[in-house]
């Protein structure tokens, strides 16, 4: 059974992502053409190393963030890092993962719901999201209710030019 958890020094070390499976098969991403978006085929597979597991470990640990984890016997299966530092009336989802091999179970949407709910904590109006572009991912996204802005936050749309900016009302 899958536990949502705060993190925190008892439930999370810097190796507690060694053996997440980051892995994502992308086929079809969306793409701005004629002032809309479309899907159009984009194959590749996301990945992590372990230095980018070490350095998204030590990220999401840090005092910037407020962190939630979805553990299941001992083991992170994945996990929501959002900043504590509001941006205009926004919390920022920064991270958002579920492990390849647990997701479809509802995992995502429990971490999601711990989000908007701390979002709200924080005076949020809420959440920004600037989301990988793939298929999967914006479905998800649009299912938790969230969608396209009008108003992206500059700096983190020109850090990420091929994401989505998404909103999601808390």
């Amino acid at each position: 059974m899958v536990r949502i958890e705060l993190l925190s020094a008892d439930n999370f070390k810097s190796d507690s992502l060694d053996n997440y499976s980051r892995k994502q098969d992308v086929k079809k991403v969306y793409r701005k053409h004629n002032g809309e978006y479309i899907l159009v085929d984009c194959v590749y597979t996301e990945d992590w190393d372990m230095e980018k597991r070490r350095s998204v470990a030590k990220n999401i640990s840090s005092d910037d963030y407020v962190t939630y984890l979805a553990i299941e016997n001992d083991e992170v299966v994945g996990f929501i890092g959002l900043k504590k530092d509001l941006v205009e009336t926004y919390m920022i989802l920064d991270l958002m993962q579920v492990s390849a091999t647990c997701r479809g179970h509802g995992i995502g949407r429990k971490l999601f719901d711990v989000g908007k709910e701390e979002a709200r904590k924080a005076g949020a109006e809420a959440l920004y999201i600037s989301a990988c572009s793939s298929e999967e991912t914006i479905a998800f996204y649009k299912a938790m209710g969230a969608e396209l802005t009008d108003c992206p936050i500059k700096e983190i749309a020109e850090n990420e030019p091929y994401d989505l900016q998404m909103i999601c009302y808390v």
